[in-house]
């Protein structure tokens, strides 16, 4: 005789569902959009002197900048809270082709190439 009959459902998990195309669409917008206002942050807070030293340089140094601060909003958001703000909004979360959360070196990954890796947006449960 079974005490507790819900513990039979409460292994099976549920399918995972991948998330729609407008979904990923918005969460990529929305975190370029960030991108956007932390480089405008960083134009207003940084002294004038200093981003005319720097950017009187090279047009490719202001290109390595833009994309460096895009990259790490996105890793340091997939480390510490396992997605962006994009994806918290429109609850979505990254998982592997085991459909497994990210490790490291995956969250590493995800972060410059999500496309055509086997990395995906799904919908959280």
């Amino acid at each position: 005789m079974q005490e507790n009959n819900d513990s039979i459902f409460s292994e099976i998990e549920p399918a995972k569902i991948e998330a729609t195309p407008l979904q990923r669409f918005m969460t990529g917008l929305l975190d370029f959009a960030i991108d956007i206002l932390l480089i405008f942050l960083i134009y207003k807070i940084v002294p004038r002197n200093l981003l005319t030293s720097f950017f009187g340089l090279s047009s490719i140094f202001i290109l390595i900048v833009v994309i460096l601060v895009a990259t790490v909003y996105r890793f340091l958001f997939l480390i510490f809270f396992n997605k962006t703000i994009g994806m918290m909004i429109f609850k979505v979360k990254f998982l592997n082709k085991q459909l497994q959360p990210l490790s490291n070196l995956e969250k590493l990954r995800s972060t410059f190439r999500t496309q055509f890796s086997t990395i995906k947006l799904y919908k959280e449960e």
